[in-house]
């Protein structure tokens, strides 16, 4: 519906080619951990996530979220626990993009119109808050637990930080700003988004 061109349709097709194969390595892998079912693990939380209302909605999650699924990758790239989730990892980071901007640019172009850029920040708003949460919680015994066992070589607020650094160029080509935290709805400290850009 808001991929009206051959071109997109066929870019959209190709990443979930992509990323599929890497979904039954996924559930292998929490299967053999006494995981049970990943879909069913995350049906619940999957079903709060927002979707998508607009072609320029799409494009702001898009960047977004996979600009922290890279963040949230980096940081499990050098896991000493599972060899199996280090390649797991390290075939998707080979297909997330690094690109400062959006590949579809529709809502870059919607923000230089001043009179646009108040509906802009809601949605930047919006799927901001989605991604920062995709990056866990920092400060938890959980997150420092992960990184003492090298699960991860980063702490949550590393991943943040250096996402925030990454983001930055897109906030300015947008004209946004990043909220507080609270606005957002997630625990964030502020000097995480000092590099950012506050409101």
């Amino acid at each position: 519906k808001f991929l009206p061109e051959l071109e997109q349709k066929l870019a959209s097709v190709q990443r979930q080619a992509q990323v599929l194969p890497l979904l039954r390595g996924v559930a292998r892998l929490y299967a053999e951990i006494d995981g049970g079912d990943v879909i069913s693990a995350v049906r619940d939380r999957m079903e709060r996530i927002p979707y998508p209302s607009s072609r320029l909605e799409l494009a702001v999650c898009l960047f977004l979220c996979m600009r922290a699924e890279r963040h949230a990758l980096e940081s499990y790239a050098d896991c000493r626990v599972s060899a199996a989730l280090v390649e797991l990892t390290n075939a998707r980071l080979a297909d997330v993009s690094s690109e400062d901007l959006p590949r579809d640019s529709v809502f870059v172009d919607y923000c230089a119109e001043p009179a646009n850029r108040p509906h802009a920040q809601q949605m930047f708003n919006r799927w901001l808050a989605v991604a920062l949460v995709s990056l866990g919680r920092p400060g938890t015994p959980g997150d420092a637990r992960a990184v003492a066992l090298r699960l991860r070589t980063k702490r949550c607020s590393d991943s943040v930080r250096e996402y925030f650094e990454s983001i930055k160029p897109f906030i300015a080509a947008c004209h946004l700003v990043v909220p507080a935290g609270s606005t957002l709805g997630v625990d964030l400290a502020p000097e995480l988004v000092a590099t950012a850009g506050r409101a």
